[in-house]
């Protein structure tokens, strides 16, 4: 595993390297004929980003009612797209393979040749080289994007010459400013609309009921538990997930459904295996993998309480006015969580945050600290994860 992970980086900075190389030989693309129409949105984040960016999605249709919205966006999140009804046509691109095939990179900009949008918007604050690549060669009059991040939690940017930052910048006519590296991505996501001169206040966002299968949807009453994330070393211990939902059979006599992606599957063995007792692992289900994205939501919209790490579980929840709880490195507090609004959203169903609070907090924009180093590397995981404890999230609970 350690092997495959190096292996894994060292690609993902080859790519950075090559990407750069491409921004120098590519031109900008602007519409070939006079009555460019429609507005195009490039949005090529993972699912939790996504999720938490609909809130203002739902306003890109006030910049002109009778124009076609499409909208570009990662194939993970193209289904949910397409239930919020804020688009017209919504085109995938397979976001990994984007970044490391060569020849599908070049597919999907040849897709766009003969396409001539009016407006570019590029609403993504850690914008890498290959969005603003994509933003490059889509054919539009104008073309805006947010002030980009600099810091090394986009390693895309933090790592391109200066040269390459310059030419990427002047893709766009427009660069609205992104509010900083702790602004909450709420706040942020409403200075974009209201750059484009649009008034509007930050809220939760919120996902429409969907239809699902019959049988998807568990018997009440149960939580959700979000044992799994995108890094290991931002996963809570799963023996301290167990004692949590040995809590909620016990003394809330709620039923437990573990979620997640099918890699994730082998935490279900984990838990139940820390759960011990038998009484208790036949009320615990496993979900993982078992769902669309759809379904995925419809389950925690039903839920009693949603228990999990900084994923995209969590966003569901608020997406879905679930009461959730969220075990929180402090690694980039502030930006993803806690949720941040600024219009009044006091009947929304609360999202809690369980954090070490500890003085060295947003270390992703600073410098992790030689404790936090040798913690991670002795354990695999944040210091601040682990100085989370289970009485915490019971007590929050």
């Amino acid at each position: 595993m350690a092997w495959h992970d190096t292996w894994s980086k060292a690609c993902r900075w080859m790519n950075i390297w090559m990407s750069q190389f491409r921004v120098m030989g590519r031109k900008n693309q602007r519409p070939s004929v006079q009555d460019a129409r429609g507005a195009v949105v490039i949005k090529m984040d993972a699912i939790g980003d996504f999720l938490i960016w609909l809130d203002s999605a739902s306003q890109y249709r006030r910049l002109d009612p009778e124009q076609k919205i499409t909208l570009v966006c990662n194939t993970a999140c193209a289904e949910i797209a397409e239930k919020t009804g804020f688009f017209d046509e919504i085109i995938p691109v397979q976001s990994k393979r984007f970044e490391s095939d060569n020849k599908y990179k070049k597919e999907i900009w040849d897709s766009f040749r003969d396409q001539n949008f009016h407006t570019l918007l590029q609403p993504a604050y850690s914008r890498t080289i290959d969005m603003d690549l994509l933003a490059m060669n889509i054919p539009a009059e104008e073309k805006i994007a947010f002030v980009a991040d600099e810091s090394r939690v986009n390693l895309s940017r933090y790592m391109a010459f200066k040269t390459i930052r310059a030419k990427l910048d002047r893709i766009y006519d427009k660069l609205i400013p992104s509010g900083g590296e702790k602004r909450m991505e709420l706040e942020r996501n409403a200075m974009f609309i209201r750059g484009l001169g649009l008034d509007f206040q930050a809220g939760y966002p919120s996902l429409p009921q969907m239809q699902v299968r019959q049988g998807v949807i568990p018997p009440k009453p149960y939580a959700v538990i979000f044992p799994g994330a995108s890094s290991g070393k931002k996963m809570w211990q799963i023996e301290r997930y167990a004692k949590v939902g040995t809590y909620l059979i016990s003394e809330r006599d709620m039923d437990v459904y573990l979620c997640g992606g099918e890699n994730e599957a082998y935490l279900y063995r984990q838990f139940v295996d820390a759960i011990g007792q038998s009484g208790y692992r036949e009320r615990v289900h496993d979900l993982f993998g078992k769902t669309t994205l759809p379904e995925l939501a419809e389950v925690i919209r039903n839920a009693s309480l949603f228990v999990g790490n900084d994923t995209s579980g969590i966003h569901f929840a608020a997406a879905v006015n679930t009461k959730g709880i969220c075990i929180f490195g402090e690694f980039a507090y502030g930006r993803f969580l806690p949720y941040r609004c600024e219009r009044d959203c006091g009947d929304h169903a609360p999202i809690i945050v369980c954090s070490a609070n500890k003085n060295c907090a947003g270390c992703a924009y600073g410098t992790i600290t030689t404790e936090c180093k040798e913690h991670l590397i002795r354990t695999g995981r944040y210091q601040c994860m682990d100085d989370v404890s289970v009485e915490q999230v019971l007590r929050e609970i």
